[in-house]
């Protein structure tokens, strides 16, 4: 996919994209390691009430969903099954939906070492086609999906599957100015990054909030730690690190929003 855009592609341009996409994550998931499945608790309970101002953009996500006791929530692009188990843990019935067979199989093998495979429904489908029946969803976290697939025609189911009053969380990465494009080739290649994916511009931002109802509460994240991420900085105390120096940087200068990513907003189901 070379835009994410509204136009609507065609059935072959779509189709192989989906496969290439599928075959990505599907390598991918086969990298996880048996070792890594079962999630420490601190790791669930840092999502059960996180603040307004936390530096990290999916604690502010699980802050917009709120108290998820009971509530049904669709992850959509589940991935290896990561915010599924915090989702289901945190005590959500969870539909996890993902185009890669293979990442489901991983999800389930982590919601069983996590203990709450009871809680989840795997789903094997692409986002703009998602078996799940209209207005049954309190809540669908999105969760870095949009840049890779037709934004407009997975806002619109998002909205079909949201019961009224329903809240669909967004945290998707940013295109920024277009004059940033030429830095980033100098910059180290994100490995996790897929061939097809585009991050979004504003006016998709906008356009998919319009699709699911109305646009509310965002917050931008991410400057240096656009950067860091490339070099693959993984342990937790140098990224809190990082998160908050770029937290500090956006409150003081707002300027500096129109080059961070991701942005992190809700959309509600009117």
């Amino acid at each position: 996919m070379k835009e994410n855009s509204t136009r609507p592609e065609g059935a072959t341009t779509v189709q192989s994209r989906l496969e290439r996409e599928r075959q990505h994550y599907n390598n991918r998931a086969e990298r996880v390691s048996n070792d890594s499945l079962q999630m420490p608790a601190w790791n669930i309970e840092r999502y059960r009430t996180p603040s307004a101002t936390t530096e990290f953009p999916l604690e502010y996500a699980f802050h917009l969903m709120g108290n998820l006791e009971g509530k049904t929530v669709v992850d959509l692009g589940c991935g290896d099954g990561l915010n599924t188990v915090v989702l289901a843990a945190l005590g959500a019935k969870v539909f996890s939906v993902d185009i890669s067979d293979k990442s489901l199989e991983v999800t389930h093998q982590r919601t069983i070492a996590n203990g709450v495979a009871h809680n989840v429904r795997l789903i094997h489908s692409d986002a703009a086609r998602i078996p799940i029946d209209d207005a049954l969803a309190d809540r669908v976290l999105c969760a870095a999906i949009l840049h890779h697939v037709d934004a407009l025609a997975a806002a619109n189911q998002i909205r079909r599957v949201l019961k009224s009053g329903g809240i669909a969380v967004f945290e998707e990465p940013m295109a920024g100015p277009d004059w940033l494009g030429p830095i980033k080739h100098w910059l180290p290649k994100n490995p996790e990054a897929t061939e097809d994916e585009q991050p979004l511009t504003l006016d998709q931002v906008q356009a998919v909030s319009r699709q699911v109802g109305r646009h509310g509460r965002s917050r931008y994240f991410g400057l240096l730690s656009r950067i860091t991420d490339r070099f693959h900085v993984r342990s937790i105390h140098n990224l809190r690190r990082i998160h908050r120096l770029d937290a500090g940087l956006l409150k003081t200068f707002t300027f500096a929003s129109a080059f961070a990513s991701p942005l992190v907003w809700e959309a509600t189901r009117e």
